[in-house]
């Protein structure tokens, strides 16, 4: 069984780098140092509270590691926070916020890393009980990971097409397919074709005492 939350070696790929994404990777890394610090907690702390290891924390930190959304996902909950505290703060503390589409937030800078690349929807609103993201699946990615965290998951097909694996099962979804899992399961989507696929994904990740 994989650790949770910690990306595994899945069948190898290749994707576009992004500027803008490099930038905010470098400072959401800045972001969670900053936070594990006001804490007074050091890396081994939160490397045992999230499954991952030191060395890959220090890089996700130093902006040379860019870490999949269930790993972000899991260096939250280990700090005790939520995704969107990695952000600027720009909610008004309304019930309903609004995040334009080119006000998205770039995360990933390279699909070759785990086969994807991502962008987070609703950065603005923060305590929130699910994160939703878009993800690029990478055509013919070949350095891809699996993934396995706490929660539940859903995976609605935008555009493309995608071969998703659930533990021992394969299933190929078309343009507005939908799957939702236990998250807690070995999974991942991959690009089936030569164009890339875009894919609705939100997670559901239970906090301490749900």
């Amino acid at each position: 069984m994989f650790p949770e939350g910690q990306p595994q070696p899945f069948p190898p790929g290749s994707g576009p780098a992004s500027r803008v994404a490099h930038g905010m990777e470098n400072l959401i890394g800045a972001k969670i140092r900053q936070l594990r610090r006001r804490q007074g907690l050091t890396l081994e702390a939160v490397a045992t509270r999230s499954g991952l290891t030191k060395g890959y924390l220090s890089k996700v930190e130093r902006g040379l590691k860019s870490p999949p959304i269930s790993t972000l996902s899991r260096i939250a909950r280990a700090l005790g926070l939520d995704m969107a505290d990695f952000f600027e703060r720009e909610s008004d503390g309304s019930g309903c916020t609004l995040v334009r589409v080119n006000e998205r937030r770039p995360i990933s800078r390279d699909g070759t890393l785990f086969g994807y690349s991502y962008e987070a929807v609703a950065h603005r609103r923060h305590n929130k009980t699910m994160e939703p993201f878009i993800i690029t699946l990478t055509p013919h990615a070949t350095d891809q990971t699996i993934f396995s965290h706490s929660g539940e998951e859903m995976m609605l097909v935008l555009s493309g097409r995608m071969l998703f694996y659930f533990a021992e099962e394969r299933h190929v979804c078309d343009e507005g397919d939908c799957v939702y899992f236990d998250s807690g399961v070995p999974h991942r989507g991959e690009c089936l074709g030569d164009s890339e696929a875009k894919v609705l994904v939100v997670i559901y990740s239970p906090r301490e005492g749900d």
